[in-house]
């Protein structure tokens, strides 16, 4: 597979279809061994050729100050996108992987894991939809997990709802153990 910054990544909006409880379930914090900055983030999601890009928590809250070097990436059962170009289960992820750290605008970078925090917390689906065809993503319910607008703007998902614009990843190949293949394959 072609590396990572060798291949066009380029984002693609996406129009938020619903936003409902999902229950509780695991969610990741990835922290990273370095800062990001504001409007970059994880491509992560339910459906590994649809990922969104979940902002890094680079903006602080009234509940919590900024942490650049996180991202709260999603449900345990998420693809992430790695440096390489393939993804894996973030349940797979291990301190020393080295993901691809996107922003809004194409531009990208890598930044290694440092550790994992995983822990038990409400979650949402969204689903979205893009260019006809439907993904979904799982992520925590609090105010500092947010999506990135086309427009670079940070959108959280307390605020967030049906019908606003947010930043994707599309790949139409099917992926085996990671992996992007030519064929088939349906993910709902």
């Amino acid at each position: 597979e072609e590396p990572l910054e060798n291949r066009e990544i380029i984002p693609t909006e996406a129009r938020i279809l619903s936003m409902e409880s999902a229950g509780v379930g695991e969610r990741v914090c990835i922290d990273l061994t370095r800062r990001i900055n504001e409007g970059q983030g994880a491509a992560t999601g339910s459906i590994s050729g649809k990922l969104c890009l979940i902002h890094g928590e680079t903006i602080s809250s009234e509940y919590v100050p900024n942490r650049p070097f996180r991202i709260n990436a999603g449900a345990i059962h998420s693809y992430i996108l790695m440096a390489d170009g393939r993804t894996k289960y973030m349940s797979e992820l291990e301190t020393g992987d080295e993901i691809a750290i996107l922003s809004w605008s194409g531009s990208i970078e890598t930044a290694i894991v440092g550790r994992l925090k995983i822990e038990m917390r409400p979650l949402l689906v969204i689903r979205f939809e893009v260019s006809g065809e439907e993904g979904q993503a799982i992520v925590q319910q609090a105010e500092t997990v947010r999506f990135v607008s086309p427009t670079g703007t940070a959108v959280s998902v307390t605020n967030a709802k049906a019908g606003d614009k947010i930043t994707v990843f599309t790949d139409d190949r099917v992926r085996h153990i990671g992996i992007a293949l030519d064929g088939e394959m349906v993910e709902k």
